[in-house]
C-alpha cells in the first residue's frame, strides 16, 4: 500500500508584499502545523489571498521568508515546491470539453519529466484522489456539465492527485449551497486529521468556527489575532476587525463558537 503524504510545518517569517505600490502584507509571521486545519479569515482586501499566493510562490515577497520544514522555499526549485505543496486558487478555469479524469490527471505534472513517463503509480494516485473527493463516478463526465459542488470536488481531487503533504485552498466553499460547503469542509478536516497540513481561506465565520483547529484573523495586511476558535471568535474581535455587532454562543453539541449577528429585526 502506498504511504499517504505527510504534512510539514510551514513557517512564515516577517513576510511583506507590495502590490501596485501598496503594502498588502505587513510583517506577517505565522506557523502552520501539520495534522491541523488552519483557517485565514478577515474582511475583503485584508491580505488573506495574497498571503496564500505568496506562500505558494505565485507572488514574490518584498521581504521575509517561507519555509517548508527547515528548507526555505526561495532556495527550492518550482518543481520541488510543487511536489511538497499544492495550491487550489479561487474559481479555477476549466478548458472546454475536458473530462473529469483528465482534469484530475493534471495534478500529476510535478511528478513527471522528460525521463519519468506515465506509470501505474500515476493511475493509482488519480484513483485514490478521486475516491477521497467522492468523484469516482464522474470520471467520464465533462467538467462544465457538473454542478458547482461537483466541480469543486473535482478540483480538490486534482489537488490531492499532486500527493503533497501541504494543501492551500483559497475560498473553496464560496458560492456553494450550505450542504455542499459542509461536505467539502468535512473532507478537508479528514485530510488534516490524516496528517496533512491544511491552510484555507474562508469567508464564512461559522464554517471556520465549526471545522478549523486554528484560526488566523487578519486586518489591513496584518494578523489581528490567532488561536483556537474559542479564543479568536469573540464579540470584541468581530467588532474590531469586521465592524460586526454579533453575539457568540457555544454550540450545544460541540462547544465550538457560533456567531450570531445582531440585526435589530424582530421575528
Amino acid at each position: 500500500m502506498t504511504e499517504m503524504p505527510r504534512g510539514e510545518t510551514v513557517t512564515i517569517n516577517d513576510l511583506c508584499v507590495r502590490r501596485g505600490g501598496r503594502l498588502v502584507l505587513d510583517d506577517v509571521s505565522l506557523t502552520v502545523e501539520p495534522g491541523k486545519m488552519t483557517a485565514l479569515i478577515g474582511p475583503n482586501g485584508c491580505g488573506k489571498s495574497t498571503l496564500l499566493k505568496t506562500v505558494s510562490r505565485i507572488l514574490r515577497a518584498e521581504a521575509g521568508t517561507v519555509s517548508l520544514g527547515d528548507e526555505r522555499t526561495d532556495r527550492l526549485s518550482p518543481r520541488a515546491v510543487a511536489q511538497r505543496m499544492a495550491m487550489l486558487p479561487q474559481s479555477p478555469l476549466t478548458p472546454d470539453g475536458m473530462r473529469v479524469r483528465d482534469l484530475v490527471a493534471q495534478g500529476r505534472h510535478p511528478h513527471r519529466g522528460l525521463i519519468r513517463q506515465w506509470s501505474r503509480d500515476d493511475d493509482a494516485a488519480i484513483a485514490r484522489s478521486m475516491e477521497q473527493a467522492d468523484v469516482t463516478g464522474l470520471a467520464d463526465a465533462r467538467v462544465e456539465a457538473l454542478s458547482g459542488g461537483q466541480r469543486q470536488r473535482v478540483w480538490i481531487a486534482m489537488t490531492l492527485a499532486q500527493e503533497t503533504g501541504i494543501l492551500l485552498l483559497d475560498e473553496p466553499t464560496t458560492y456553494l449551497d450550505l450542504a455542499v460547503q459542509i461536505g467539502i469542509m468535512r473532507l478537508l478536516s479528514d485530510l488534516a486529521l490524516s496528517g496533512r497540513t491544511v491552510l484555507v481561506v474562508l469567508h464564512e465565520l461559522n464554517l471556520a468556527a465549526a471545522f478549523a483547529d486554528h484560526i488566523v484573523m487578519m486586518k489591513d495586511g496584518r494578523i489581528a489575532c490567532q488561536g483556537a476558535p474559542t479564543e479568536v471568535l469573540t464579540p470584541e474581535a468581530l467588532s474590531g476587525v469586521f465592524g460586526l455587532d454579533a453575539r457568540v454562543m457555544p454550540d450545544p453539541e460541540t462547544g465550538r463558537p457560533v456567531c450570531l449577528p445582531r440585526t435589530g429585526v424582530a421575528a
